[in-house]
């Protein structure tokens, strides 16, 4: 019997809200590639677990030596999404969405794993066409190697995904839907000391401005880093730097009146 490989997924939980310092570590240890410029306030971590209790193997030389010849190895995807709770109840809901794209795209790679590990020259070594033989005191050893060249083939799947999707136009695309969408949030005048709802769409497109202060945490707080931005971004663009995103700073930046 040739081998079977099965795939199945875990049903995501509720998103989980963190701070923009842990949603930053995330990506990074993750390997996120965000385009040049953006703001990353969301993450999608897909899991894949393999049981290889399933497996057949045979032996050789009274059992000191063995290799796999036959079996099911089963593959089941868990997604974790992460996203910022420094953004309002309603940008979230727009960043939600966009989250939920990747969940789809590591749905459908499922279907592209059985292909991808079979044209895996290491994987095929050991569960395709076998031909060494392994001593039998190495048994957790090759499962650990199987089980790395997995990881590799669907980490590559994922990212390949997630760089397709998270392109600079789609990070357009959802910053103007959040603008589109929760603008009305926006109250007219925001200042230092504020916090809540509209600072985090305030700060998201001073992010889209050139600067050569540090890029701002999509905290949805109004803390001096922030009030620099907008006194940077008034001097700019001819605006009176008062440190005070009003209407014509907000005007200015294309978040309000919509």
């Amino acid at each position: 019997m040739p081998l079977t490989i099965l795939t199945s997924e875990t049903p995501p939980g509720a998103p989980s809200f963190d701070s923009p310092a842990t949603i930053a570590a995330l990506a990074a240890s993750n390997g996120s590639a965000v385009p040049a410029g953006a703001t990353v306030v969301g993450i999608t971590i897909p899991v894949l677990a393999h049981d290889f209790t399933a497996l057949n193997f045979h032996t050789r030389n009274s059992g000191t030596e063995f290799r796999f010849n036959t079996g099911t190895l089963s593959l089941t995807l868990r997604q974790e999404v992460h996203v910022s709770n420094g953004l309002g109840p309603c940008a979230r809901t727009v960043w939600l969405q966009h989250e939920n794209l990747h969940l789809a795209d590591n749905s459908r790679l499922l279907s592209d794993l059985d292909r991808e590990l079979r044209a895996d020259a290491v994987f095929a070594s050991f569960l395709v066409t076998p031909v060494a033989w392994h001593p039998r005191s190495d048994f957790a050893s090759v499962q650990s190697q199987i089980a790395a060249r997995i990881g590799a083939v669907f980490t590559r799947l994922t990212n390949a995904a997630a760089v397709r999707r998270d392109s600079a136009g789609e990070y357009r695309r959802v910053e103007r839907q959040i603008r589109a969408r929760c603008g009305h949030s926006l109250d007219n005048v925001l200042r230092r000391g504020e916090y809540g709802q509209g600072i985090d769409i305030l700060q998201l497109a001073l992010n889209n401005e050139p600067s050569i202060l540090p890029r701002l945490a999509v905290d949805g707080v109004y803390g001096p880093r922030t009030e620099a931005r907008v006194i940077e971004y008034q001097r700019n663009n001819g605006l009176e730097d008062d440190g005070v995103a009003g209407p014509d700073t907000q005007d200015s930046l294309g978040i309000t009146g919509l």
